[in-house]
């Protein structure tokens, strides 16, 4: 999706400045224009092509196992 740049930010791991028009996913589109940092283009600008960067998946930590209670313990 094609966006104008309304205030200087990065978009696609790239500084981008006030009225530069560029072309990103749509999801990014949205969430920029939800910021206002960015309004939909009009279709006749030039354009600022960023490459498109690869997602890498958050690993989480994995959950320690819980012990499971003896029978044969005593409280306290």
């Amino acid at each position: 999706m094609r966006i104008q740049i309304t205030r200087s930010t990065i978009v696609d791991m790239h500084p981008v400045s006030v009225g530069d028009f560029v072309e990103t996913s749509e999801r990014t589109a949205k969430l920029l224009i939800g910021l206002n940092k960015a309004i939909e283009a009009p279709v006749l600008q030039n354009v600022v092509i960023t490459p498109d960067v690869e997602e890498t998946p958050v690993k989480k930590k994995p959950t320690p196992k819980r012990r499971k209670a003896n029978g044969n313990s005593k409280p306290g």
